[in-house]
């Protein structure tokens, strides 16, 4: 494999607080799920609709954090501190920007946008207005605390992102049990006290992070005066390879939310499992992204280093890792899928869609997991953000979108198979790695 564990141990550095990271975080969203699920059907779809705006805005922060973490890997291989205090400045900048754009509209038209998302299931308008109007307020504090992290773990700092995130799940879960249903005296306030709770665990993630950050200030930020003084050709390059990622990421969190948008007319029951159904999946996918991640991190390094087949012999590793994780996430889901069921409180017929689009679900584990760790890890951090783009937009736009509108909208066919035509998707983004690959040219040096 290599002729020292170095790699290895590089490996297991990083990704044991990445996917601990991953897990805490799509633990909050099952918190969430099981509290709110106690409520009923129609307030978790509520919910879960709901979040479809932060799911968007989640992914166009990521956009920004995956472009950046190109760039932040890299610069780390290269140790320049310049550079990674001029990723940094845009990173928050960026961040911030959108935060407020998405919060004012969110906030002064959620009922609006309820509409749009949910059609003709008007039932769960009252609750996802109810809390989206209060989620929005952590918004900036997410992005803000996202790109923070984001630098950290490019240069090999993990755990403060992975402390964060454990404050705000031990946070998310306390004042979810007090406000949602009135304990210890407190007002029962519903998903209003669920968005409440989000809220207040997200400022003490932000302070958390940017606590953590201080013994490194230096290295991230640079003095007031110079913080947009940046180095020659630097913008231009970091929109011809950021700006591709932004695009990806929106446009592909955009056609995943019309995924959600036509499963929810198909009634609350099918909108309440497919809410289960993708936060379940996350939780069991944080391994496969915490490998992709630190993929990213260390195939990147190399590149910015000078050393193009080291940079080669950790992504087939990587990948291969990935791809296994994925297969045994996969068998696990399978099986468990029925045991899972019975943790929600759910209607017979619900309870019977969730477990089949489990099953579904766990049949498209591994080749999500192989393209996702291409994809996301190696390519996008070799700076090949065009040919992802194409891959991971087309995917969606062209084949899953078409194919969830066709079996929900024109042919109605049951939850279960709407989410089985969008993973087919998978199938072509794994072909079109497997040809990009054979030959190593999505490998671009950026920084040198």
């Amino acid at each position: 494999m290599f002729k020292n564990n170095e790699t290895i141990k590089n490996y297991i550095h990083l990704v044991i607080p990445l996917t601990l990271q991953n897990l805490v975080t799509s633990s909050v969203n099952l918190l969430d799920n099981l509290m709110i699920g106690r409520l009923g059907e129609v307030e978790l779809a509520g919910v879960a609709m709901a979040n479809k705006v932060f799911f968007v805005y989640n992914l166009m922060v990521f956009g920004i954090c995956s472009g950046a973490t190109v760039f932040f890997s890299q610069f780390w291989g290269k140790q320049d501190k310049k550079g990674i205090q001029s990723v940094m400045s845009i990173g928050l900048s960026l961040s911030l920007a959108f935060g407020l754009v998405i919060t004012l509209g969110a906030g002064l038209f959620s009922r609006q946008l309820m509409s749009v998302l949910v059609g003709r299931s008007v039932e769960v308008i009252p609750s996802g207005t109810a809390y989206l109007r209060i989620s929005v307020l952590g918004y900036i504090l997410f992005g803000l605390t996202i790109i923070m992290g984001t630098g950290l773990k490019a240069v090999e700092q993990p755990k403060i992102p992975l402390i964060g995130s454990l404050v705000s799940l031990a946070t998310n879960g306390c004042l979810n049990y007090l406000l949602i249903f009135g304990k210890l005296g407190l007002p029962a306030l519903g998903v209003r006290g669920a968005a409440i709770a989000t809220v207040t665990a997200r400022l003490l993630e932000f302070a958390v992070v940017l606590t953590g950050i201080g013994k490194r200030r230096s290295l991230f930020f640079a003095p007031p005066r110079e913080s947009f003084r940046f180095p020659k050709g630097f913008i231009s390059g970091y929109i011809r390879t950021s700006l591709p990622v932004f695009v990806n990421e929106s446009l592909w969190g955009i056609g995943v939310t019309i995924y959600s948008t036509v499963i929810v007319r198909l009634g609350s029951g099918p909108a309440a499992a497919h809410s289960i159904v993708g936060t379940v999946e996350n939780m069991l996918f944080a391994a496969v992204f915490g490998t992709a991640n630190a993929a990213g991190v260390l195939v990147g390094k190399e590149i910015g280093s000078g050393r193009r087949q080291a940079a080669l012999e950790k992504s087939h590793l990587f990948q291969r890792i990935a791809a296994a994780q994925g297969l045994a996430t996969g068998i696990a889901l399978f099986a468990l899928s029925q045991p899972i069921t019975s943790l929600f409180k759910m209607t017979p017929d619900t309870r019977a869609i969730c477990a089949a689009m489990l099953k579904i679900c766990a049949c498209a584990m591994f080749l999500k997991a192989f393209s996702t760790s291409a994809i996301v890890g190696t390519m996008r951090s070799g700076g090949d953000t065009v040919f992802c783009m194409l891959c991971d937009v087309g995917g969606v736009w062209f084949i899953g979108v078409p194919l969830v509108c066709l079996t929900g909208l024109a042919l109605k066919l049951p939850a279960p198979a709407v989410l089985a035509a969008s993973y087919l998707e998978e199938l072509f983004k794994c072909g079109a790695v497997i040809i990009r690959q054979r030959k190593d040219g999505w490998m671009k040096d950026l920084v040198n």
